[in-house]
């Protein structure tokens, strides 16, 4: 079985086509677009056949028996490790420095100090200068009047 990496998008979505196909999950669809590939594709045409071949021979293998089965050691669990007690500590200062910083916020109830803010007048000096300056900047340039003849200084 070969396997060409990176040939085009068309041979990539194709070869995954043909797994799905061999498993009975690939959609009717799909299946129409495959087939049309596959008859357009050599290099496809071959990766298909090899594929099959090679399944066919997983699925007919008969199963290994184990001479014992498989089992995972069993450790010693400690009731509190070095990594948990770490893990509580930190998590611990870390609610203590949120529940800190959360009462040490100004207070939003009727003691609280109110903001001072300035008061301005109330003209549009500033926008009638911005409105001006956006005008003056949007007119079109007048190009320099030509003079004929000599000029005196």
């Amino acid at each position: 079985m070969r396997f060409v990496p990176r040939q085009n998008v068309l041979c990539e979505r194709g070869r995954e086509w043909i797994s799905l196909r061999l498993d009975g999950e690939l959609a009717e669809l799909a299946q129409k677009m495959l087939d049309s590939h596959l008859a357009r594709c050599a290099e496809c045409r071959a990766f298909e056949a090899d594929l099959v071949a090679t399944t066919g021979l997983v699925r007919a293998t008969p199963l290994e028996q184990l001479e014992r089965p498989v089992s995972l050691p069993v450790g010693r669990r400690l009731a509190l490790s070095t990594r948990r007690v770490t893990a509580v500590a930190a998590s611990a200062a870390a609610v203590a420095l949120g529940l800190a910083a959360f009462l040490n916020l100004p207070s939003s109830g009727p003691l609280a100090a109110a903001p001072v803010l300035p008061r301005v007048a109330g003209d549009n000096s500033d926008l009638d200068q911005a409105r001006l300056v956006r005008a003056t900047l949007l007119r079109p340039a007048v190009p320099p009047r030509e003079t004929r003849g000599p000029q005196q200084t």
